[in-house]
């Protein structure tokens, strides 16, 4: 018995040090403060690192010829939506690991009405938004977050809204999934900014590596928001 009394008390003590060096751990470690962002305002002030831009890794060439070539696929894409919104960001944000969610509120229907009311309010995800990895705060899409203000957005209808309090929705395109509204020209993102203060590099909607990429990306930006923002005058 004695023997197990001190296998015990052995356990005992590895236990209580393994739980106050995880404490100290968790206090020293550095706090990269995402945790902490549940509005756009949270983020602007916090060193942001971006992981990718459009043309990054020698393929400036192969994204212009896509852009370009396959202009008409990227606007059926987003014709093709089930539900196309004008709406407001209100700045709200959910971060997960491996996706991000934003606030919307509809401001006009203009497709998928049986999906979707006018002046409700639902959430919009996509994969690959901003986490942490080894102490910093990166980001992970080339599309950027919307910005407090109007946007065109395009969506996949969801099934399984009739059982949420919220509505959740996934963009339905990758590269135009949501459009600001007034346009906002796409601009090649500088060295400089790729890590820097969030709100240095906030005011750009994708992320791009060169000047011919970010006007292939506006032609095709610009043809779906006068074909649908235009509706409402």
């Amino acid at each position: 018995m004695e023997g197990w009394k001190k296998w015990y008390i052995v356990i005992a003590v590895v236990f209580i040090v393994t739980a106050i060096a995880g404490k100290i751990i968790h206090t020293q470690a550095p706090d990269a403060g995402l945790a902490e962002v549940d509005q756009l305002e949270d983020l602007l002030s916090l060193p942001v690192e971006l992981e990718y831009a459009l043309g990054d890794n020698g393929s400036k060439g192969v994204v212009v010829k896509d852009l370009t070539q396959n202009q008409e696929n990227y606007i059926r894409q987003a014709e093709e939506a089930d539900i196309i919104v004008l709406a407001e960001s209100t700045g709200k944000l959910q971060f997960t690991t491996g996706t991000y969610g934003q606030e919307i509120r509809v401001s006009s229907v203009i497709k998928g009405s049986e999906w979707i009311d006018q002046n409700e309010k639902c959430w919009v995800w996509r994969n690959y938004g901003m986490e942490v990895m080894d102490g910093k705060i990166v980001y992970r899409n080339v599309l950027n977050l919307m910005q407090t203000g109007s946007y065109l957005v395009f969506l996949k209808r969801n099934q399984l809204n009739e059982y949420r309090s919220e509505k959740e929705f996934q963009t339905a395109s990758e590269y135009f999934g949501y459009l600001q509204i007034p346009e906002s020209k796409a601009q090649p993102i500088k060295q400089s900014q790729r890590n820097a203060l969030y709100k240095e590099w906030s005011e750009l909607s994708i992320f791009t590596a060169s000047e011919e990429i970010a006007d292939a990306w506006n032609q095709i930006a610009e043809i779906l928001i006068q074909k649908f923002a235009k509706i409402e005058g």
